[in-house]
């Protein structure tokens, strides 16, 4: 018991983080039950799902925040766009790539405003040439298979579509024809738009 609570308290503080402080995703609590097969969910999808979740609810009108494993949309900054990069310390090819990353003091006051105002302006002026498209090699593919995996990714209730096909043409190789978005066949919504109950009917992908 107390090392599934520990479990509960440290996945919903980095991977499932959402804006309610003090309070974590019931959902965590149904993957801890059997500690014996905790080495069997995919968590690095699960997190991907829900970041790219939370990724959709930010953008949405009325929206103040953003929640998820920002860790992980960070990292993926620093690797696609070298003018946000910070220093970095040489590291052996098999440690996690985001613990490389020497994180930059933040600043405050106007300083702080400053720096918001400078990335503002290098957002605005960024053109392709500023990308890094291919931080991991332009056939960094044949080292990660997983990564051409294309389908649902889950977590609980939610599930996102990954296709990476879609944005082949940026690393110079043909693109498919558009395939249709991935749709449920089977999926619940709260009655109202306005409930904040959400239902547990995992949808049948």
């Amino acid at each position: 018991m107390e090392v599934q609570c520990y479990l509960f308290v440290l996945l919903g503080s980095t991977l499932f983080v959402d804006k309610s402080r003090d309070r974590l995703r019931p959902a965590i609590n149904l993957f801890l039950k059997d500690h014996r097969r905790l080495a069997d969910y995919a968590w690095g999808a699960g997190a991907l799902a829900y970041l790219y979740r939370q990724l959709g609810v930010a953008t949405r009108a009325g929206s103040k925040g953003l929640c998820g494993c920002l860790t992980l949309l960070q990292a993926w900054i620093y690797e696609y766009f070298p003018l946000f990069r910070p220093s970095q310390l040489p590291q052996s090819p098999d440690a996690p790539r985001a613990s490389s990353w020497i994180s930059p003091r933040l600043p405050g006051g106007d300083e702080a405003r400053q720096r918001l105002v400078r990335y503002r302006q290098l957002l605005d002026e960024l053109s392709a040439d500023d990308v890094t498209w291919t931080p991991y090699g332009r056939d960094g593919h044949t080292d990660v298979p997983r990564s051409l995996y294309t389908g649902p990714i889950r977590f609980s209730d939610i599930a996102e579509g990954y296709d990476p096909s879609r944005c082949l043409r940026q690393f110079g190789y043909p693109a498919p024809c558009s395939t249709l978005p991935i749709a449920p066949r089977m999926v619940s919504s709260p009655l109202s738009r306005t409930s904040c109950t959400r239902p547990w009917n995992t949808p049948r992908w």
